[in-house]
């Protein structure tokens, strides 16, 4: 499924690039005389240049839920980039527990990006990391796209994960140890220890101050207010750091996504948060304007994408406007039995 997904982004970008063509670079009309064929569109500028894409793991045989380091380095011409869809909750049978995408890497007139993934499986058996799809990007168009080598890891259970390394011989046993003096010490300290612990313990109950009560948790839109106005105030925009705001945007959007409704919306695609919330029976526009939001700051995270300045700033408004419909109602006082009798 993800690889799917990559690949329907890589066609839509390459169409968006498609109908952005000016009509200067569209094929001539045939000559007069000659047979006349259906006009395609304009595809983007051919990438001639040369681009490969190493992928490594740390290990190719593990134990049922260990960890595996999962890198993709992909070598470009400079001047290109590389990006990746969105990877989901999965690379085929491995769930992704983390990653991360360093910045590129400059070399003698070459590019170096890394994609960066820890990961783990739960099946026995022989399984395999499907090939991740890479977008080469020129000016922030698609003009390539090539596929990472697909790697096929063994994964034991946990109790025969032994048996997989070829193990020494063992060394003669030696005599046994006696172990009554140690018992005996081991006693007396352990007696004197439970005297000291009681001691303490007794003490420490005559002074114990009284409890205090702790503080209500903030509700979840107090907190996700707070938390927008503090990264407001960091002036991120001002500062040109476009794409760590959206980060940090989208990280106090998803986390307050996650308190109100009860998902798990820092872990999961945006795909998954919106079929989640479609069982909390939202309006029809709050529902839109919240998948509008996520999709965007996909597109800043995952694609480079750089909204026009009018976009950056409404982007913290959406975020307060969405919180502010999606508030819980105040719940009214309930009226004492008495005053309704009288009432009546």
């Amino acid at each position: 499924m993800p690889l799917l997904n990559s690949l329907a982004l890589w066609l839509a970008l390459a169409n968006t690039a498609a109908a952005q063509t000016p009509a200067a670079k569209l094929a001539p009309a045939p000559a007069q005389g000659a047979t006349t064929l259906a006009t395609l569109p304009a595809k983007p500028e051919p990438f001639l240049d040369e681009a490969r894409v190493y992928s490594r793991v740390d290990k190719l045989v593990i134990t049922v839920g260990e960890l595996i380091d999962y890198q993709m380095e992909v070598d470009l011409p400079k001047g290109y980039e590389a990006a990746i869809p969105p990877p989901g909750a999965q690379l085929g049978e491995f769930l992704i527990r983390n990653y991360e995408i360093p910045a590129p890497e400059k070399i003698t007139g070459r590019v170096k990006q890394k994609f960066i993934f820890k990961i783990t499986a739960y099946a026995t058996g022989e399984s395999s990391i499907p090939p991740v799809p890479v977008i080469i990007m020129k000016d922030k168009q698609p003009a390539a796209m090539i596929l990472a080598e697909e790697i096929r890891i063994r994964l034991a259970p946990v109790t025969s994960a032994e048996d997989l390394e070829i193990k020494d011989i063992k060394p003669p046993l030696p005599a046994p140890f006696n172990y009554r003096p140690l018992l005996i010490s081991g006693a007396v300290i352990a007696g004197l220890l439970a005297i000291g612990i009681a001691t303490f313990l007794l003490i420490s109950r005559l002074r114990r101050p009284a409890l205090e009560m702790p503080e209500p948790l903030p509700e979840p839109e107090t907190l996700a207010l707070k938390e927008l106005a503090d990264l407001d105030a960091l002036g991120l925009l001002e500062k040109g750091q476009i794409e760590l705001y959206y980060t940090r945007l989208n990280e106090i959007f998803r986390r307050y996504l996650g308190l109100r409704f009860g998902i798990y919306a820092l872990e999961f695609t945006t795909t998954e948060i919106m079929n989640a919330l479609k069982k909390q029976f939202l309006e029809h526009a709050t529902f839109q304007a919240i998948q509008n939001f996520l999709e965007e700051c996909d597109l800043v995270k995952f694609a480079k994408f750089i909204p026009e300045s009018k976009a950056q700033r409404e982007i913290m408004t959406q975020a307060r406007k969405i919180i502010e419909l999606t508030r819980p109602a105040p719940t009214a006082e309930p009226v004492p039995a008495r005053a309704a009798q009288g009432a009546a």
